[in-house]
Parts: structure tokens; C-alpha cells; sequence
């Protein structure tokens, strides 16, 4: 782009799947908010959008955002077939885009997570740019000769379609070595362009008139009632198995063993007591199963492990009021877990403020936005030493990057905390260090101008660009054929 010329303002599509309350949603909607406050015009599409499961900006008019495709295809076909009814979906999707973009001549389109309608929309003529989070092969399962002979259909369409964008970009040098191996006919090695922070939305007030704010702190403080020491931490992701949410339950569980063992070799007064929380928060949707099955596994091992646990329900369409389940008593328990399936913006600045440590359980995760928004409200950081992390979290200096065990998370928390044979009070000085160089770290690297400056230097240099012409829609016909002749021989 020549920088002596006023660029241009850019109308601009997104097309994200289903716009939920994850990590890859949270980025793309700051991603429409930072092009927005430059200027550009943009509308997201989706798939699903569901207003008491999202991001505020997506439902205050911030931005615009329009449902199409999943009024004709189904989300799955007997809770099986997700993949093909969110690529035929997804299709239908575009067809809508391509219809509308008529009246608004949109110059490019952002997608990510799924890339089945670049084909579509490069036969439209329209410039793609692609962010690749992690490749969708790796995530899905293999594990029987039906999933495989039905993903390697998918796994060559994920390839082929993504080879059509005009540019590709991913998350982090974990992500574009692992795209590299991954995909051996795209010979572009991607750009990395690292995912931000909106810190301005951390840093707004804390409206401490939510109701489910005001549940959890009654829950925190009947916990802590005659108790001398009160530590929380903090795990936040979605319920989801690769997530490994388990580690944070059994981390802590060692923990509270450590502690407890260091207070009674140092402690005689039988009326001193400690209190300590782990509150696990993170995207559920009960219409998957997996998310239904893996909160209960985790309420299941708080129980064997001797935990009291708690969940606090969010309010659904059709009851104003918050449930609470509740396992054991509260109150005479040294260690409790509380569960919150799904939770606001505002919920998520709170339980930042709050907590002392947040674990970050994933390995091998592609980056994570999770530490960096705990990196910036100065709470450091335990993570696994694989994947994204590495490049977020400075080991020894916003928190650590250990091996994934129960015992080395336990010995970290209580580092971090100071509590040890020779100081049992604990204390706040090492936390508060690491917390604070966390949030010098992340501003220098991770902020919403910056990113919003980089990608909109993609988008000028991608429209710009030759076109590459598009030749991967008939072989997906073909491909498609293909696959519906082996799924009939497969059920025959």
C-alpha cells in the first residue's frame, strides 16, 4: 500500500460459525470492533447467535451482526455428522453473503474456524482472507475406521479450501510450525499475527449490582466464615476434554494437601484455619453433549478427590432466576470448587480481581487469550511449557510454564503465595511482583491498536494482491460425490 495516499475505507464480511463466548469469538469480535474504530464499515455473519450466550457487543448494536444459513440444514443429523451439516450450513451462508453483497459491494471477507465457503466466495469474486486458530484435522477424532474413512474427506476438504484464500494467517509460531507440517500442499507458510486484548473492556467498571456476582461472593464468603487465610484461584475455559480441566481440580486438591502439611508442622493453635477456592469458569452449551458430560466428570472427581462443590446456574430464557447446586457444606469445607457454566464480561473482569492465580491447564494449546487477560489484570499466570504459551507467558517473570502435574502446579501456587516450612502467613510480595511486570508485558505486545493496525495492513496488501483463480470448487463437487458414494456403501 503506497503510504502517501489516504487508504481507502474497506466494507468489510466476517464469517464466524457460531458466535459464542470463546477465545476465537473473542477475538473476532475486538477484531470488528478495532477495523470499526478505524473507520471501515463491518457486519459479521453466523450461523448461530444465541443473545443469553454471547458478547455484549454482539447485542447492544455495537456491531452488526446477521444470522443466516442454518434456517435449511440441520446442525446435525442424530447428533452425528456435525462437520457436514456445518460445511453445507456454511455454504448456505455464503450463498446469503454473496446475494446481499449486491447492494454493498463488500471488498473483503474474514473468516476463520471454518473454510469450507472460500470456494464460494472466490467464485464471486470476492478477496479471502483466512485466520487459521489451529488445524480442525488435529482437533477431531480418528479414533475408529468410520471417523477416518469419514474425516479424510474433510481433513482433504479443510486443505484444499484454505488453499484458496488470498492470505492466510495464524495465531502463533506454534500454530504456523504446526499448519506447516499439517498441511503439505499449501506451500505458503503462513504470517503469524498474534491475537490481542481489549483492554479497555477489562478495565471498565465492574457492575457489582450482577446478580450472579452477588451469588458467588455470598458463596465465597460463607466459605470463608472463621477462616484466617483466604486464597482463590482461578481456571477459565470451555468444558470441553482437551481442555483438561481435570488438572486444575487435581492441582488443587495437592495443594490444599502441601498447605495443609506445612500449617500443622508450624501451627499449634487448633482454631487457625485456611480457606482456599478454585472457581472454574468457562463457555457451556447444553446442547452438546460433550460440554453436559465433562462438567459432570469434574463434579464427579471434586467429589473423589474430598472436595465440596458448587455450580451457579446463569440465568436462562425461561427463568430470571440463578440455580445452585450444591454438594456437601460449604462452610466446613477447607477446599471448595465452584463451577460457572457460561458467564458475562462483567463476571469475567470480577473473578480477574479477585483471584490470586489463574491456571491454565490446555497443552499443546495454539495461543490462548486466557493468560494474556490475566497477564494484564496483574494475576500471574501457571501454564503448561507446550503450544501457545510459550510466547505469551514469561516463565519466572509473569507467572511459570511447568510440566503437566498435579504436584508441580501445587508447588508453583504455593511459590507464587509464599507459603512455605518457614513462612506459613503467606504473603502477597512475589504475586504482586509477577503481576505487575505481567501487565507491562502484555501492553507492549498484546493491544487492540496495534493488532487492529496489522491486519488492516493484510487486508490493504490481500486486496491489492493478484487474485489466485479459483479451481477447488468443481473438485469439491467431486469430492462431495465421492463422499456421499462411500457414506451409502459404508451404511449399506
Amino acid at each position: 500500500m503506497n503510504t502517501n495516499q489516504q487508504p481507502r475505507k474497506l466494507n468489510i464480511a466476517f464469517v464466524h460459525p457460531n458466535l459464542g463466548i470463546g477465545g476465537a469469538e473473542r477475538l473476532m469480535v475486538d477484531s470488528a470492533l478495532g477495523l470499526q474504530n478505524l473507520g471501515h464499515n463491518v457486519v459479521i455473519y453466523t450461523m448461530y447467535h444465541d443473545y443469553n450466550h454471547c458478547f455484549k457487543e454482539t447485542t447492544d448494536g455495537t456491531l452488526e451482526v446477521r444470522v443466516r444459513g442454518n434456517n435449511f440444514f440441520p446442525k446435525s443429523i442424530y447428533n452425528s455428522f456435525h462437520i457436514l451439516c456445518t460445511s453445507l450450513q456454511s455454504l448456505h451462508l455464503s450463498i446469503n453473503l454473496i446475494l446481499e453483497d449486491k447492494n454493498q459491494a463488500i471488498d473483503i471477507v474474514i473468516a476463520d474456524q471454518l473454510a469450507s465457503p472460500i470456494p464460494l466466495l472466490k467464485i464471486s469474486r470476492m478477496k479471502v482472507l483466512f485466520y487459521c486458530h489451529f488445524p480442525d484435522k488435529l482437533q477431531a477424532r480418528h479414533d475408529t475406521f468410520l471417523r477416518k474413512v469419514y474425516r479424510f474427506f474433510f481433513d482433504i476438504l479443510e486443505e484444499l479450501t484454505i488453499s484458496e484464500a488470498d492470505t492466510i494467517l495464524v495465531n502463533s509460531r506454534f500454530t504456523q510450525s504446526v499448519f506447516y507440517n499439517s498441511f503439505k500442499f499449501i506451500y505458503n507458510v503462513p504470517k503469524v499475527l498474534y491475537p490481542c486484548v481489549n483492554f479497555q473492556s477489562l478495565e471498565s467498571h465492574v457492575n457489582q449490582d450482577d446478580y450472579s456476582i452477588e451469588k458467588l461472593n455470598n458463596s465465597i464468603d460463607l466459605i470463608n466464615i472463621n477462616r484466617n487465610i483466604k486464597h482463590t484461584l482461578l481456571s477459565i475455559n470451555r468444558f470441553e476434554r482437551k481442555k483438561n480441566i481435570l488438572l486444575a481440580i487435581q492441582a488443587f486438591s495437592e495443594f490444599l494437601w502441601q498447605e495443609s502439611r506445612i500449617f500443622k508442622k508450624k501451627l499449634t493453635q487448633s482454631t487457625f484455619h485456611i480457606s482456599s477456592v478454585l472457581i472454574i469458569a468457562g463457555g457451556y452449551d447444553p446442547t452438546l453433549p460433550e460440554n453436559f458430560e465433562y462438567l459432570k466428570e469434574l463434579q464427579k472427581a471434586s467429589i473423589d478427590l474430598d472436595l465440596q462443590y458448587q455450580t451457579i446456574w446463569p440465568r436462562s430464557s425461561n427463568s430470571r432466576e440463578i440455580q445452585v447446586d450444591v454438594s456437601g457444606s460449604l462452610s466446613q469445607s477447607k477446599g471448595t470448587v465452584i463451577f460457572l457454566p457460561s458467564f458475562s464480561d462483567n463476571m469475567k473482569k470480577h473473578l480477574l480481581k479477585i483471584s490470586d492465580i489463574v491456571l491454565y491447564t490446555p497443552e499443546n494449546e495454539h495461543f490462548g487469550l486466557v493468560p494474556i487477560e490475566a497477564m494484564f489484570m496483574e494475576v500471574p499466570v501457571l501454564a503448561i511449557n507446550s503450544g501457545g504459551p510459550k510466547e505469551t507467558v514469561v516463565d519466572g517473570e509473569t507467572g511459570y510454564l511447568i510440566n503437566p502435574t498435579a504436584v508441580e502446579f501445587a508447588e508453583s501456587m504455593l511459590k507464587i503465595l509464599e507459603i512455605n516450612s518457614s513462612n506459613v502467613q503467606s504473603s502477597s510480595t512475589l504475586r504482586i511482583k509477577l503481576g505487575k511486570q505481567a501487565k507491562n508485558h502484555v501492553i507492549s505486545k498484546f493491544g487492540l491498536e496495534s493488532y487492529s493496525k496489522q491486519l488492516e495492513e493484510s487486508l490493504y496488501t490481500t486486496i491489492v494482491s493478484r487474485g489466485s483463480t479459483p479451481v477447488t470448487f468443481p473438485a469439491l463437487v467431486i469430492l462431495f460425490v465421492l463422499f456421499l458414494l462411500g457414506l451409502s456403501l459404508i451404511i449399506t
